[in-house]
């Protein structure tokens, strides 16, 4: 394993000074020193900012754990409609040496903001609650979502290159790397590793407690304006937009998805529920389900915004997707018609150009309101996730009929307005891979849930497996 041992004036600062997140007032210095960086309060804004910044670059979030290597290996795509890389990615040719630069890209990004969030943790180690301008409000809030972040890193890295939890493997390939300097970092195996990340979910859940659900309570309540426009916060900007960050729901959410990639249905269950019963439509309603007259061509959301529950931020995406696709690689989406059938009402359908090319990652030119403002996010954590939990959770407890009124309360929510009503273990699980399909179409989870289940991939009439496939080696020199 490379050391990812960082100086944080040349990595870090590099990203700072491209840009500044919309939800931080502190405009950067061409240079920054450390030390002059964490001198202030602002500084620690900057520092956290700078790492949100490195997640939604394209080699991370921006691309390959979105809309393209995670999409590809999940069969999103028209193999002869997008790049190399991605047509093997597909084919699970990791072999190909056309998969080696994303596939290095993802990890050593993915240690380097693990690095930096490390950096960030140590120097709030140094400061004591009355340096920061909110007190100590504000010094949890940064502690917990440095350390959310690197555990949703870790935890990426973990169902990207390691095997299914459902072969019971303890290979050893992931490392946790929560010390700065990284001086060495020693590779576990994944039941050791995923303890790791739920404790730091669980910790970084508790830091941000105070500020979103107590003092800035608006910052999260008040629905699609929060994400679009990071409304409803109190003591400035930086406490607004917290769906574009590592909030308290997410991380709850964050800690579902944990729990069940490694089988702990109780725990899954619990979390779930909690935020199921807790925000969504079944409860306090901080999250809906978008309607179907906003997914139609005059005043269409492309993302769907209303039930994302975490988003990164790009205001350069669409450029930089533009800069990456053209016409004969336009990334045409796979056995649409398998997918929404022409017979079933699903106005998710509405999110496919007539080309068969997402919207998602199009850009949306109409001036509607809320509409423009979705160009720049990038789906990572939504409602409709927490419902597919909950219903498995239930159904693996042997709950059928409320893992099916789960289900079903999900795919009306889309439109469709037949139920789903086939209990057996085969029938549940065809249709519940097949809404993680619907629902996360080009935004990369689908292989994660069929990796996880260890279940082959329904595409049309063909069935792709995937024991012992799409898990990519670490690259050369990272062991």
């Amino acid at each position: 394993m490379k050391k990812h041992v960082l100086n944080i004036s040349v990595a870090l600062l590099s990203i700072l000074l491209v840009s500044c997140n919309k939800w931080l007032e502190v405009q950067p210095q061409d240079r920054i020193s450390e030390e002059t960086l964490f001198s202030t309060p602002s500084g620690f804004r900057t520092a956290l900012n700078g790492i949100y910044q490195q997640l939604a670059q394209a080699k991370l979030y921006g691309r390959e754990l979105t809309w393209g290597m995670l999409s590809s290996m999940s069969q999103d795509y028209n193999t002869s409609k997008v790049t190399l890389e991605y047509k093997a990615a597909t084919n699970s040719d990791f072999k190909d040496p056309n998969t080696l630069t994303p596939i290095t890209n993802i990890w050593s990004n993915a240690y380097t903001a693990i690095a930096n969030c490390n950096k960030l943790l140590n120097e709030l180690d140094k400061k004591d609650e009355k340096f920061f301008l909110a007190g100590k409000s504000e010094r949890d809030l940064i502690k917990g979502e440095a350390i959310a972040i690197r555990a949703l890193l870790h935890l990426d890295m973990v169902r990207i290159f390691c095997v299914s939890p459902a072969k019971n493997n303890q290979d050893v390939v992931v490392p946790y790397q929560d010390t700065y300097p990284a001086h060495t970092a020693t590779a576990m195996p994944t039941t050791e590793i995923m303890k790791k990340i739920t404790a730091d979910l669980k910790k970084a859940q508790e830091l941000v407690a105070t500020n979103d659900t107590i003092n800035n309570i608006g910052s999260l309540s008040n629905g699609l304006s929060t994400l679009i426009s990071g409304g409803g916060g109190s003591g400035g900007i930086f406490f607004g937009f917290r769906m574009n960050r590592l909030n308290y729901v997410a991380i709850h959410g964050l800690l579902a998805r944990a729990y069940l990639y490694i089988g702990d249905m109780p725990n899954a269950k619990a979390e779930a529920e909690y935020v199921y019963k807790q925000f969504g439509p079944a409860g306090k309603k901080w999250w809906t389900f978008t309607p179907e007259y906003l997914t139609n061509t005059s005043s269409r959301y492309p993302k769907m915004a209303n039930d994302i529950i975490l988003a990164f931020y790009d205001p350069a995406l669409i450029k930089n997707i533009t800069s990456y696709t053209n016409a004969s690689y336009n990334f045409q989406l796979n056995d649409v018609t398998s997918v929404f059938p022409g017979t079933e009402r699903d106005y998710r359908r509405n999110l496919v150009s007539p080309d068969n090319t997402s919207y998602k990652w199009l850009e949306a030119t109409m001036q509607a309101e809320l509409v423009p403002q979705q160009n720049t996010i990038m789906p990572v954590l939504r409602m409709s996730e927490i419902y597919l939990i909950y219903s498995e959770c239930l159904f693996r407890e042997g709950n059928s009929t409320d893992a099916l009124k789960i289900l079903n309360a999900l795919r009306n929510a889309r439109g469709k307005s037949s139920s789903f009503t086939d209990n057996s273990d085969s029938g549940f699980y065809s249709e519940l891979l097949m809404e993680y399909r619907r629902e996360f179409l080009a935004e990369g989870q689908t292989i994660f849930a069929h990796k996880r289940l260890n279940k082959a991939m329904q595409i049309g009439t063909k069935r792709v497996e995937v024991d012992g496939r799409f898990t990519p080696p670490l690259p050369e020199g990272e062991y």
